[in-house]
This record gives structure tokens, C-alpha cells and sequence, in this order.
């Protein structure tokens, strides 16, 4: 194999490309081609050194030998100019290929210098072992693959899905509060809080899409703090769990199904009240209404209903 034929050498990421390039300067200023894995943990211990900093190398017989700071020009003879060697070690085309792996592991789409010790230590027959001794640790090197992924502009975006349903007794009496918005209307929704459905099945999907839980583990109908309380403060709240996992709202789909009153006229205030409480645009939210052809409790008007999902990105 050559190295334009090696595909994770096109996914090096701007320092694997330098501490590539600074261990085929190893092979040609050495001539010991070819290209193999000690040259590249030299190139990296030279051009990344905190990947390798603290491990005891030499306690591992580990030797990394400083890389010559200029190309040669010409051959120990003095005429021709020094050839490198098109052709990697097998070794080196192995720990590439564990690389690449180890970054879409970590969402990444670039190859960086710690994916390339990884690769070694999981490929490498020889360096593997004396790097483990050394104090390359699975651990270690999963926190070091981690930090790179928090600073790494290429990271894959990781899209996750709630889905939630919500019902709530209609009832004479209550303000009908749907979507943050109050409508004109002789029964409202029975509840805890403002009765909020749609408020509801989007605070819950959004708390399923990223893992946290449910409304009620959140909002529970037995604390009297959130007696009366409006469900926009659940969508804040639900906002700010997200923010502080890096997860960001990139969409939300919500039905509710109700026979009266009409919702349609009310959808595009809603969407924006909607999106002030979660930090989002208007049009990252769509909202569409339907009716129970008279079926059961929402048919006869005694019950309205959400359904919603959300989809975030982290």
C-alpha cells in the first residue's frame, strides 16, 4: 500500500499532518524507511509533547530520539538528493486505520495526534505493550481523546430524539393556557401548574431527548412550588439542563388533538412565545392541531392532548 492510498492520511488533522511530516523528515534525514510507527511517536513527542508527557518511556525501553531539524539535500555521496520511501510499514498502516477509529468513536471527522498514539497502542505488537507499561492507560488516553473532541471543530454532532404525550382533563373553570398563550374558551386544562398540554409534551420531550429524565421527576405535581405556575418556566428550565450538557435544540414537531376550540389561528404566537422561553427562532417550531372525529373523552370535549418530539444536537 501506498501512502495516497492510505485513507485516514486525508483525515489527518492540521497537527497530525505536522507530526506526520515531521516523521517522514525522520525516514528521508535517517534513511530508514520505511515509514513506521517509533517515527511517528518521535514526530509526536517533538510536536505534541503533552500527549506523551508523563509516561515513563525510557522505564518501558521507549526510545525517542530527536527529529533533525533540516531536510538533507544530497545523499552521503553528495550528488543525488535523498530519497524517501513510498511504501509505510505495515505497522504504521495498521495503528493509521485503528486511528481513523478511534476518531469516529469520538464523533470526530479529524485524525489528531492522540488518535495516532491509540491506534499504536491498540495495533502495535511491539510499542503497544511497552507504551501500556509506561503509563498509557486505556483511562488516560480516553481522557486525553475526550479534551481533544471538546476543542476539535470537527466533531460529528450527535443528534438525539424525545418523544412525549401529555393529556389534560378539560374543565369549567380553569383559563385555557395552550403554548404559553391564553385563548377564549369555556373550560380549561385541569392541572398542577396551568395545565399547559403543549407546553408539557414538548418540556418532556426535550427532557427524553437528552437523557434527563421526565416532567414529573423535574416539575412534581406534590411540590406547591409549581402550584399555578406557568410551563414556560418548565421549557426555561428544561433549556438550561440541555445548556449545561452542550446540547442545543435544532427542532420541535408537536400535534395537539382537541375538538374545540380551533388552534390553527393561534399557532403562530404560540411558536413565538414558545421560542422565547427555550432561546430558540420561531421557525424551528411546528405546530399542528387536530381533532378525535368525536372518539372518546378528547372527542366529547371533556380532554385535550399533545403529542410532541424534539430533536437536539451535543
Amino acid at each position: 500500500m501506498n501512502f495516497e492510498d492510505l485513507e485516514p492520511l486525508r483525515c489527518l488533522s492540521m497537527k497530525g499532518l505536522i507530526c506526520f511530516q515531521s516523521a517522514m523528515k525522520a525516514v528521508a534525514v535517517e534513511q530508514t524507511a520505511p515509514l513506521g510507527n517509533t517515527h511517528m511517536l518521535r514526530a509526536i513527542q517533538q510536536q505534541s509533547p503533552e500527549i506523551l508527557d508523563g509516561l515513563d518511556l525510557s522505564g518501558a525501553g521507549i526510545d525517542l530520539a530527536p527529529i533533525p531539524s533540516d531536510w538533507p539535500q544530497t545523499d552521503s555521496s553528495g550528488g543525488e538528493t535523498v530519497a524517501f520511501d513510498s511504501q509505510p510499514s505495515p505497522d504504521f498502516v495498521r495503528a493509521m486505520q485503528a486511528a481513523y477509529g478511534v476518531a469516529k468513536k469520538f464523533r470526530l471527522k479529524q485524525i489528531s495526534p492522540i488518535h495516532i498514539v491509540c491506534g499504536i497502542v491498540e495495533t502495535d505488537p511491539e510499542l503497544g505493550p511497552r507504551l501500556a507499561l509506561a503509563g498509557a492507560t486505556s483511562e488516560r488516553l480516553e481522557s486525553l481523546c475526550r479534551l481533544e473532541g471538546r476543542t476539535d471543530t470537527s466533531r460529528i454532532p450527535l443528534t438525539q430524539t424525545g418523544i412525549a404525550y401529555d393529556l389534560h382533563r378539560l374543565v369549567v373553570g380553569r383559563k385555557f393556557i395552550l403554548g404559553g398563550v391564553e385563548l377564549e374558551f369555556e373550560k380549561g386544562p385541569a392541572g398542577h401548574s396551568d395545565g399547559d398540554v403543549l407546553s408539557h409534551a414538548i418540556c418532556d420531550a426535550l427532557l427524553g431527548a437528552g437523557g434527563l429524565g421526565d416532567i414529573g421527576t423535574h416539575f412534581p405535581d406534590t411540590d406547591a412550588k409549581w402550584k399555578g405556575a406557568s410551563s414556560l418556566v418548565f421549557l426555561e428550565q428544561a433549556r438550561k439542563l440541555l445548556d449545561s450538557r452542550g446540547c442545543r435544540i435544532t427542532h420541535i414537531d408537536a400535534v395537539v388533538i382537541t375538538e374545540r376550540p380551533k388552534l390553527t389561528p393561534h399557532f403562530a404566537g404560540m411558536r413565538v412565545v414558545l421560542a422565547r422561553a427555550l432561546g430558540i427562532d420561531a421557525s424551528q417550531i411546528n405546530l399542528k392541531a387536530k381533532t378525535n372525529e368525536g372518539v372518546d373523552a378528547i372527542g366529547r370535549g371533556e380532554a385535550i392532548a399533545a403529542h410532541a418530539v424534539a430533536t437536539i444536537e451535543s
